[in-house]
């Protein structure tokens, strides 16, 4: 144990030395750092049981953190004239209600064609499961395979309705905004997984804590304790509705325990054994640079790019699990100083986005707390790599604003002259 807790007492200090620098629960360094030391602090109090984790295990994972905490600090040295640049409105602007009504209406319109297709899903299932938890069999058998290709609104509904909340919570909250907070969290239930409620929760925060400048722990205790536990109870509810428990004989309380903690554990000590034997997770095909080969495929420039598969393989830990944090595939592909670089690169650049963020634009706003979902999955899975996703939300988000400020500048008005 005693590396384990070497492990602790560094995160401990690299957490509240990034704490220190900005003030802030937002300042993505020092949430990187607490995951890790949230991860550890689970590992350490042996509320479930999993194998060991080697000491050169934990060395690697406290030097990806060191190095995305100093990436932080030189984002630190930016010009303040650029981080204070905001192409869009700072705050909201009187402008016409019709971009997001008629948002609004696609939206509403199309969350009966998701529950549909997964209608359809769920009965290409078997089992005698409920509905849900048949169509997610189906997607995950389908994804091993290979075979999975799914429809458009299966594919990006949530994800899109998702763009369109955040860029609503960056705004007044009217009508339409609840309207688009219930189509979101009823479509993250109907897309059956997880991971769009964390994006959901976690930007709604962010956007809450720089609107309100409440970034210190004292004054943002008060906001999160309500979002975390609506995110806890969700997280556990959509794991009885979506996933086959049968198997498990621990009563209700023990299997969400389990699959809270198991997701919280799981994926460091599957790294874990990435690390003691490298060779046995060697792949032909390269997830960090998944996007750039994937377009200069599509472009004819190259043609021997293999497809990464959706789902990666099943270790027992001594559970099953498929996912090894934020570090496999760099440690894999890079080697341990090319992920320090990298990592190390992705600290300033989310460092920067945070840092204008904080400034008050609207734009920047929206995009840092999309990216709010990457960070807090460093203890979990690698989503930094997705650029396909973070140029749809940036796209997305432009249209959005470049729209709504064409319409404010259209609108006519009137000069009223007051008599002498």
């Amino acid at each position: 144990m005693i590396p384990l807790d070497l492990a602790l007492i560094c995160f401990l200090l690299l957490a509240a030395i990034n704490y220190r620098l900005r003030r802030s629960v937002l300042y993505p360094p020092f949430i990187f750092s607490a995951m890790w030391l949230l991860d550890l602090a689970t590992v350490r109090s042996g509320l479930i049981e999993v194998d060991p984790v080697h000491g050169n295990t934990l060395a690697i994972v406290a030097a990806g953190a060191a190095s995305f905490s100093f990436g932080g600090l030189l984002a630190g040295l930016a010009p303040r004239k650029l981080l204070r640049f905001h192409p869009f409105p700072p705050k909201p602007v009187r402008t016409s209600d019709f971009l997001r009504n008629v948002l609004t209406f696609v939206l509403l319109c199309g969350l009966p064609v998701l529950f549909y297709q997964t209608w359809q899903l769920g009965r290409l299932g078997a089992g005698g499961f409920n509905l849900l938890a048949q169509a997610r069999m189906v997607m995950v058998d389908e994804s091993r395979t290979g075979e999975w290709t799914g429809s458009f609104v299966l594919n990006y509904f949530t994800q899109i309705v998702t763009f369109i909340f955040l860029l609503f919570a960056t705004g007044k909250k009217d009508r339409q905004f609840w309207v688009v907070t219930v189509i979101a969290f009823s479509a993250c239930v109907l897309s059956l997984g997880r991971g769009y409620f964390l994006a959901i929760i976690s930007g709604l925060i962010a956007i809450r804590l720089l609107h309100r400048k409440q970034e210190t722990l004292r004054s943002a205790i008060p906001l999160l304790r309500w979002p975390i536990a609506l995110f806890v109870t969700v997280f556990i509810g959509v794991v009885f509705i979506s996933k086959n428990t049968e198997g498990m004989t621990d009563s209700t309380t023990g299997i969400a325990t389990f699959s809270v903690f198991s997701d919280i554990v799981g994926p460091l000590v599957a790294f874990d054994r990435v690390v003691q034997s490298p060779a046995d997770f060697m792949t032909p095909w390269s997830h960090t640079f998944q996007f750039p080969l994937h377009l200069a495929t599509t472009l004819h420039i190259i043609s021997n790019y293999t497809k990464t598969p959706m789902l990666d393989r099943f270790v027992f830990v001594p559970f099953p699990i498929n996912v090894y944090t934020v570090f496999k595939f760099y440690y894999l592909e890079l080697g341990i100083i090319g992920m320090l670089v990298l990592l190390l690169f992705i600290g300033l650049l989310h460092s920067l986005l945070y840092l204008k963020a904080r400034q008050g634009g609207r734009f920047s706003m929206y995009l840092f707390a999309f990216s709010m979902y990457s960070v807090l999955m460093v203890i979990y899975d690698d989503s930094y790599f997705d650029i396909a996703t973070l140029l749809r939300a940036f796209a997305i988000g432009l249209l959005y604003f470049l729209v709504s400020s064409m319409t404010f500048r259209l609108v006519p008005t009137t000069n009223t002259v007051s008599k002498p």
